[in-house]
């Protein structure tokens, strides 16, 4: 947790201190983004809304800090059943919470949250993201992967204690 969130901060730091705010396209020669390859580039441009950027154009960000917190707060108070106990679900804990933190500490001490790493895909250029949302995602992908995983062993080892046979894989 503590490790995503200074990886974080870390890396939005350097791209303030590197790459001029609103480097997204090429058509600038001061504010020129910096092309890893040409499906990756790092840019800086900032979000003010919610994800994929849902609301910026009204002033969010105590709603946003608010849904965060209370979030958070759901999260930590129902760890035990969120799979915490097991290895893979400490890592996806702590992928979230770092991650929230992250984007919460983005909203409370600046006006928008920085976002810098840019991917194309043939025909679509997927909008631009950090550290802290790729953390969430992999954090909420790891939960619902063992939930999934869990709840199928569950039905079976319920199913052989009643002397059953296995439901159909699928």
């Amino acid at each position: 947790m503590a490790g995503v969130f200074i990886l974080d901060v870390l890396t939005k730091f350097w791209v303030v201190q590197s790459i001029p705010f609103g480097s997204y396209y090429l058509d600038d020669p001061e504010r020129t983004p910096i092309i890893v390859f040409s499906r990756f580039w790092i840019v800086h441009v900032g979000n003010k809304g919610a994800a994929w950027g849902l609301g910026a154009q009204y002033d969010v960000r105590p709603f946003l800090v608010f849904l965060a917190l209370a979030v958070l707060a759901l999260v930590w108070r129902w760890r035990k059943p969120l799979l915490r106990e097991l290895a893979l679900g400490q890592w996806a804990f702590g992928l979230f919470v770092g991650g929230t933190l992250g984007n919460v500490r983005d909203r409370v001490f600046g006006d928008h949250v920085i976002d810098f790493i840019d991917v194309h895909l043939p025909y679509y250029r997927f909008p631009a993201f950090n550290v802290a949302d790729s953390c969430i995602c992999v954090g909420v992908f790891l939960y619902l992967f063992m939930s999934y995983r869990d709840d199928r062993l569950r039905r079976e080892a319920i199913a052989s204690h009643a002397g059953e046979d296995f439901p159909p894989r699928s």
